[in-house]
């Protein structure tokens, strides 16, 4: 988890699109190595899985979180809204979101936050504590099938990856003009 925790939150997890970081983490400490592929997020408590980094948003590491824009059917919402007292999101409303096989609390979906957590808004924050990760080909680094032979090939296609990338961008410099046109209506007068 400490591994994660420094992909993730200290430095940003430099998602691509596919779900790997594709290795651009630099500067990690010694002994950890780049997370190179799809990580899976699971339960802390029972193990159940609660989604990957195809989904990865952002990070807000001063708060442990880290935000995906869909979960599977194993993450249930509450249907009550809450307000946060915790400092530095005073006023803030959220729903619960809990694992639906232990029912353990597991992070939080923010339907208003302040201004410094609106990259998290509408999107489903799971708390790192409470998550367990596993990273998909990490084992192939481990112990090959043939140490003697070639490595496994596999067929990847990387304008697809590329599309994906450019697609996100785009998204995001698209979000962010919505987000300031709202900002101006929202200043406009009354008529």
């Amino acid at each position: 988890m400490n591994r994660l925790r420094g992909e993730f939150l200290d430095n940003g997890y430099e998602g691509s699109g596919d779900g790997s970081s594709a290795g651009t983490r630099e500067g990690g400490n010694a002994g950890e190595e780049a997370i190179n592929g799809p990580v899976i997020f699971s339960c802390a408590k029972c193990r159940t899985i609660l989604g990957d980094t195809f989904a990865y948003v952002a990070s807000i590491p001063e708060r442990n979180l880290f935000a995906l824009q869909a979960v599977p059917d194993s993450v249930s919402c509450s249907h009550a809204r809450k307000m946060s007292t915790e400092r530095g999101e005073e006023g803030s409303v959220y729903y619960e979101l809990a694992c639906t096989e232990c029912d353990s609390i597991v992070g939080r979906r923010y339907v208003t936050t302040m201004q410094d957590m609106d990259v998290i808004r509408n999107a489903y924050s799971l708390n790192i504590e409470k998550v367990m990760t596993y990273e998909l080909g990490k084992c192939l680094g481990n112990r090959p099938a043939n140490p003697e032979g070639p490595p496994p090939e596999f067929y990847t296609s990387v304008g697809f990856h590329d599309d994906l990338v450019m697609v996100k961008s785009n998204v995001t410099a698209i979000a962010a003009k919505l987000q300031k046109l709202e900002q101006a209506v929202a200043r406009l007068p009354a008529t």
